[in-house]
């Protein structure tokens, strides 16, 4: 069993002062709750001098930082995380985009500025109390190794209660909630001194919480349950990202993922001429070679070859145009689905040409026969190079909004990213996180290595399944420079 650290105050031991950097009415009221509780704190400078005296900073944004911004702000955050103590960030949520698939440019910056600022070991959170909390945390205590959080609380107490209340509201979003005992793995104990201590053998940093401010019995203890648990969750993600290293992955992690050269060499040979958009089976195959799932598909020219394919295949099919002038299907394109016989597929055949507008002969009469997906939870994934930021993943599910990192991804924000999928509906299996992550993590590095020939990746419709089901591309397409 790891041991614990158990969190407290030496008054002898010096502690190190913070840096506040926010709006001015912001910044008096942050100035004046931290020195209530004896930590010394100034108003810092918008380039704070991060040196060896190693001040916490505590930043406010008055907005969702400009990519420009972002990147001058990393540099001092990366100068934080070296010492030990990232930069606490408070920003602005991003605006909800405002289309319900492809969200606009901005959109997608505003996004991808704050998942740099991440990537580069800032501790951003979006609330003020868990911002205020998470640097007394820091101060106090330093920063946890992880998010990972426990709850010790005697039957019918208040912090039981209020425990009980996140936990339930986790597990509504299918996200871990706070847990104690067996052989979890724990990185910090949150416990109220006043109703008992928890075992100096339980492992992970002990650190006090009183209900409320007034009902605080020393100055280091955290204000409240939800506060105290989201600086936490903000601190221990930063320490897990300063431990595996700032920034995207190196590109030489590309050699983990066991890539077909031979079949992303001919595949990128056939494209040689070809620039623009690139459609959905051409894309496909440039991800088959790096081991993306994608759905088991073949183009057929003709309805005799459309039947014997979907024979190959397996019934039921799906059928859709095939050609590089395609919409992608969120956006149009017509799709056959639950073809179930050899009849039905030369119907289809004809069907879908029809409404693509194209005859049943001729250059661009051919479909793309697919199996039917497995089901599960929709998503959207767009992988483009932004100025100043690079190259970027970002994902767009229903129930959980935008979320971005820099790519390629490495392991830990493929992991991420993937773990703020929720599913469907309640009593639905859990979503195959890891199916995803490895599917996010493989298409971020073609993307990259594929940059100057590439300059963007659609996958428009991925479905992740129920765990120990498929997770895989459905629609895709690209940009060709």
């Amino acid at each position: 069993m790891a041991q614990a650290r158990v969190a407290s105050v030496d008054p002898a031991t010096s502690i190190p002062r913070v840096q506040v950097i926010a709006p001015a009415p912001l910044g008096a009221t942050a100035l004046a709750a931290l020195r209530a509780r004896d930590i010394d704190a100034r108003l810092g400078e918008t380039t704070p001098d991060v040196g060896a005296d190693g001040d916490v900073i505590a930043w406010a944004l008055s907005s969702t930082p400009t990519a420009a911004a972002a990147v001058e702000l990393a540099k001092i955050c990366a100068r934080a995380a070296a010492l030990g103590r990232p930069v606490c960030v408070l920003a602005p949520f991003p605006d909800p985009p405002t289309r319900s698939h492809k969200t606009s440019r901005a959109a997608i910056e505003r996004v991808a500025a704050l998942s740099y600022l991440r990537a580069h070991g800032a501790a951003v959170g979006h609330d003020v109390d868990a911002w205020l909390e998470s640097v007394v945390l820091l101060v106090r205590y330093g920063a946890p190794r992880g998010p990972h959080a426990a709850v010790v609380a005697p039957s019918g107490s208040w912090l039981e209660a209020q425990a009980l209340s996140i936990a339930a509201e986790m597990e509504a979003l299918n996200v871990r909630p706070p847990v104690i005992g067996g052989d979890e793995v724990t990185d910090v104990v949150v416990y109220d001194p006043a109703l008992g201590a928890p075992p100096s053998s339980t492992p992970g940093m002990h650190v006090p919480v009183a209900p409320r401010a007034e009902l605080a019995t020393d100055p280091a203890m955290l204000y409240g349950a939800r506060a105290a648990l989201a600086a936490i969750t903000i601190l221990g993600r930063a320490s897990e990202r300063i431990a595996i290293g700032l920034g995207p992955a190196p590109r030489t992690a590309n050699a983990e993922l066991a890539i077909n050269t031979e079949l992303l060499q001919k595949q990128l040979a056939k494209l040689e001429s070809q620039i623009g958009h690139l459609g959905d089976h051409e894309t496909k195959v440039l991800l088959r070679s790096y081991g993306v799932p994608i759905t088991r598909q073949v183009v057929a020219t003709t309805p005799s070859a459309a039947v014997k394919k979907a024979r190959e295949v397996g019934y039921p099919v799906e059928i859709k145009p095939w050609g590089h002038d395609q919409p992608s299907e969120p956006a149009g394109c017509p799709v056959e689905k639950n073809v179930t016989s050899d009849a039905f597929v030369r119907q289809a055949f004809n069907a879908i040409l029809a409404s693509a507008n194209r005859g049943p002969t001729g250059r661009d009469s051919a479909v793309i026969v697919r199996e039917t997906p497995p089901p599960g939870r929709e998503i959207g994934v767009t992988l483009l190079e932004l100025p100043a930021l690079g190259w970027t993943v970002v994902l767009d599910a229903p129930g959980a909004g935008q979320l971005a990192a820099p790519a390629p991804l490495r392991l830990l924000d493929a992991q991420q990213l993937a773990a703020q999928i929720i599913s469907s509906r309640a009593g639905d299996a859990e979503p195959d996180r890891a199916g995803l992550a490895n599917l996010l993590r493989r298409a971020s590095h073609l993307a990259v290595d594929l940059a100057g020939r590439v300059t963007r990746i659609d996958l428009p419709r991925v479905i992740v399944g129920g765990r120990g089901s498929r997770t895989l591309v459905v629609d895709a397409a690209l940009e060709l420079a």
